[in-house]
């Protein structure tokens, strides 16, 4: 089934329609959130039985796709509240057929969507996902206990993924540190 069949895309807000005093109140959501966003599983998230209220804020729990980096995560509590702009897109799913964090798997990773995307962002210089090339996606869907085993898992080795980067920097900082104070020490 398409994407559009299981879901609904709301793009953020074009800036350029923002009057400038409304735009110093808003804290933008960005692509170094939706990074965030991805390498936390939000075990405290309680399933809504209604979508957000607004089109263009975040919520505890939105689904987020970004259009130029093709990423899609779950909005944390820490992301609450921020304003998304034209480069973003809210996806509204019914958890009683898709988890979430599953869907942001399958957008993220999967094969079956690689090979999609790759055919219909042909052609372009600059590959940018549209909200008309996502809503014409093919996805499979498990069963909802499968979909959640696998979402889960992808969201734990993105926070694993991003644990071992962390690490490698401050190794890499440490190291560099010792070599200086070592090379200062023969000066």
């Amino acid at each position: 089934m398409k994407i559009n069949e299981v879901a609904i895309i709301k793009v953020g807000q074009n800036i350029s329609r923002i009057a400038d005093n409304e735009l110093n109140k808003n804290t933008f959501y960005t692509f170094d959130d939706l990074n965030f966003d991805l390498a936390h599983l939000d075990e405290e998230y309680v399933k809504k039985n209604k979508n957000s209220q607004s089109n263009y804020l975040t919520y505890r729990g939105d689904i987020v796709i970004s259009f130029v980096g093709t990423k899609a995560a779950v909005i944390t509590e820490k992301n609450q509240g921020k304003l998304l702009n034209q480069n973003f897109a809210k996806i509204i799913i019914d958890e009683s057929l898709i988890d979430p964090y599953y869907f942001c798997y399958v957008l993220n990773e999967a094969n079956q969507i690689r090979r999609q995307k790759f055919t219909l962002m042909q052609g372009s210089t600059l590959p940018k996902m549209t909200p008309a090339i996502l809503k014409d996606l093919h996805i499979n869907l498990p069963n909802l206990q499968k979909q959640s085993l696998i979402g889960r898992a992808y969201f734990n080795l993105c926070k694993r993924q991003k644990l071992l980067k962390q690490q490698s920097e401050l190794e890499e900082q440490y190291f560099l540190k010792l070599i200086q104070k070592s090379d200062v020490d023969n000066n």
